[in-house]
């Protein structure tokens, strides 16, 4: 028997030369932010959020990937981090944590009305020209407050009788670090109802550990009426059939 002898493979480099440059230079950026897609995208000025995708499925981008995972991250360290992001979990994002509320109560109009009329009465005093302008509006308030009452005798308002102490669940990057799970943040924004961050998807790396393991088997149904052309299969007479 003749030994077929294996056909050298192509170098990292020339298999990053044979692609083109705008891939390239995504494939670039991929490494550079630890293979973040999205971050990637960005980085090499596509606006289109899914050209990143559409990259890495090209053979030949696929091909050039691997080679350079190979020198980038060992296949059993791959498989360590993939485990690590399956294994995180939504509570090792999240810390609670306690937070004040003013209480308030329901109090007569009555008691607001009188409440202005003394600082009016109390400013008089003092210096009723220095203090013209606060007199005035508060004057104003009384007469709104008036016009209420009259067309309520049983009006209210609201004033703030103290503060409450509760406890509420918000994502933490501290509780993150604690827990070792800041591998598993893609990017973090802070806005205007504080921390905000997006995970990795651990749904995903649970996907990729089963296709490894060959958890997953593709199956594929047909319909419809199938004739076998033949009378006897497997030692099985049409009889039998």
């Amino acid at each position: 028997m003749v030994q077929q002898l294996d056909t050298p493979s192509k170098t990292v480099d020339e298999l990053g030369a044979a692609l083109k440059p705008q891939h390239r230079l995504f494939v670039e950026h991929y490494f550079a932010v630890n293979l973040n897609q999205a971050a990637a995208t960005r980085a090499a000025g596509y606006k289109d959020h899914r050209q990143g995708w559409r990259i890495l499925q090209r053979p030949e981008v696929q091909t050039y990937v691997q080679a350079r995972m190979s020198e980038y991250m060992p296949a059993d360290e791959v498989m360590q981090r993939l485990t690590a992001l399956a294994r995180t979990g939504g509570d090792q994002f999240l810390k609670e944590e306690e937070y004040t509320v003013p209480v308030f109560e329901a109090r007569p109009l009555q008691l607001k009305i009188d409440h202005l009329e003394a600082q009016v009465a109390q400013m008089h005093r003092i210096d009723p020209e220095l203090l013209k302008g606060q007199i005035q509006r508060r004057q104003a308030e009384i007469a709104d407050l008036e016009v209420q009452l009259a067309l309520n005798p049983d009006a209210t308002y609201e004033t703030q009788t103290g503060t409450e102490t509760r406890r509420r669940v918000v994502p933490s990057l501290e509780a993150a670090a604690d827990h070792g799970v800041l591998f598993a943040i893609e990017s973090v924004e802070y806005t205007q109802h504080g921390l905000k961050f997006k995970r990795q998807d651990n749904v995903r790396a649970l996907e990729l550990i089963g296709k490894h393991h060959k958890l997953f088997t593709d199956r594929t149904e047909h319909s419809g009426q199938v004739d076998l052309g033949v009378k006897y299969i497997a030692g099985l007479s049409e009889d039998d059939l």
